[in-house]
């Protein structure tokens, strides 16, 4: 391989079993925050042959698919791995059945790289951007002497100036997206390791067909609160995810995303930043997950795409300098007052809070911005049974994401709840409006016992009857 030759220096090419080997028990290693798309699998699978050679090593996984090499039958006292954002099978049923080998952090990712090195921040440093080894998927070295990041930058760069040894591990699939921060010079690696794809995986499920009516008019009502000339964030989830369509005839829409981007609003003259007054004519994210191979041909050397340091993207504060940015996301359960979860349903992890938050106080201090959350009435478990998305309570032992004071706008298949501002008891009539009619009943009753819902209420400048 022609990169083999560029990366020679202080870079040295080694298999990926030789990178394992650094790795000594008590260690701690991190994995790049980097998508199960772009997980550096051949160190991990190297590193997982290594098993009954190492004790308590601790590995952050976040937003990777490592996990799934990892957590194997004979691994407890290998390493214990934690996560801020969960992804792989093998981490949700640890987490449900408490396993003392997997951890979950409830943190906005972007601390990470925004906390690292700050005063009485040494042990959340090493925790997060102080590994012993970290470990990142790469771009093969340019001639002129650089990597990128391939689609996912995260906090990568943060975690490789602080790491004891950082080894990349390279795939020349991967596009090239020259803008921003996705760079870094070859000669800050310690090793390079020979990369391979990983099996294609489905990122976006199909919207089961029960739910595919109710999501569409929660797409409709959602798209309706989206005017020409916004900045649109979407989050993960469902209705986000399925939103683009809904947007076709919009005009002049911008982007400033965390890993979610509608390629196809751009090919189609949706999107165009042409009014964003935060870095105009460029979409703004700190990674993607390319849908197809179209799209990743589409965004390989694209000049439009600003992949900024997530502790950059996502910091409220540069969010907020968009003019009129409008976050959708998805939660999970709304509570009658307002509280959102995002992170777990009772004993049910779903992944983490991730930039959620964030965007949500970006768009809320965002001249003319506004934070929307969709989802449909209900759902159904495995169980089978149909449950609300609006409840009296977080399903135990749920927690709140969001606190009740930034709710903004809650929108289902029938139609908006608009939070902001309002009372408990008014919070509380506008999200059972909103809920599915088979669940009213119980949450009015729930309302009435908890803030006296239906009693007489006075409103400033209103008079009592």
């Amino acid at each position: 391989m022609d990169w083999m030759r560029r990366a020679s220096g202080p870079a040295r090419h080694i298999d990926a079993a030789t990178a394992a080997q650094p790795v000594k028990s008590g260690d701690h290693v991190v994995s790049a925050m980097a998508s199960p798309q772009m997980t550096p699998f051949a160190f991990h699978r190297a590193l997982a042959a290594r098993a009954g050679e190492l004790r308590d090593v601790t590995i952050d996984t976040s937003w990777s698919g490592a996990a799934a090499t990892l957590l194997q039958p004979g691994t407890e006292t290998s390493w214990a791995t934690s996560s801020v954002f969960a992804y792989t099978a093998a981490e949700y049923s640890a987490l449900a059945a408490h396993s003392e080998q997997v951890n979950y952090a409830p943190m906005n990712p972007s601390f990470m790289g925004w906390f690292a090195n700050r005063p009485e921040r040494d042990e959340f440093t090493r925790r997060y951007t102080g590994a012993d080894v970290f470990v990142v998927t790469v771009t093969p070295p340019s001639g002129a002497g650089f990597v990128t990041f391939g689609t996912n930058l995260w906090n990568a760069r943060v975690q490789m100036r602080n790491a004891r040894i950082v080894i990349g591990e390279v795939r020349d699939d991967l596009p090239v997206i020259p803008g921003g921060d996705n760079w870094m010079p070859a000669t800050a690696f310690d090793y390079f390791v020979s990369g391979e794809s990983p099996a294609e995986q489905a990122f976006f499920a199909p919207t089961p067909e029960e739910e595919i009516d109710a999501s569409a008019v929660c797409c409709a009502y959602t798209a309706e609160l989206i005017h020409n000339g916004d900045t649109v964030m979407f989050g993960g989830g469902s209705i986000p995810i399925r939103l683009a369509p809904f947007l076709e005839d919009k005009e002049d829409l911008g982007c400033h995303s965390e890993v979610i981007f509608p390629v196809d609003l751009a090919r189609k003259g949706v999107i165009t930043n042409r009014k964003r007054n935060l870095v105009p004519g460029k979409t703004s994210l700190t990674g993607f997950i390319p849908r197809s191979g179209e799209e990743c041909d589409w965004i390989d050397g694209n000049p439009t795409i600003d992949l900024r340091d997530m502790y950059v993207n996502n910091h409220p504060r540069y969010i907020a300098q968009n003019d009129n940015l409008v976050a959708v996301n998805a939660p999970l359960e709304v509570t009658l007052w307002g509280e959102i979860g995002c992170e777990r349903v009772g004993p049910r992890y779903f992944r983490g809070v991730g930039g959620q938050v964030e965007f949500v106080t970006g768009a809320l201090l965002s001249k003319g911005g506004r934070s929307i959350h969709g989802v449909i009435s209900r759902k159904r478990l495995a169980t089978g049974e149909l449950v609300s998305t609006i409840v009296s309570e977080f399903t135990p032992p749920g927690a709140a994401s969001i606190s009740r004071q930034f709710a903004d706008m809650v929108v289902t298949e029938y139609g908006v709840a608009r939070l902001l501002g309002k009372t408990e008891r008014e919070r509380a009539q506008e999200l059972i409006a909103i809920a599915h009619p088979d669940f009213r009943p119980e949450l009015r009753e729930a309302a009435r016992k908890s803030v006296g819902l239906g009693t007489r209420t006075f409103l400033p400048g209103t008079t009592g009857a």
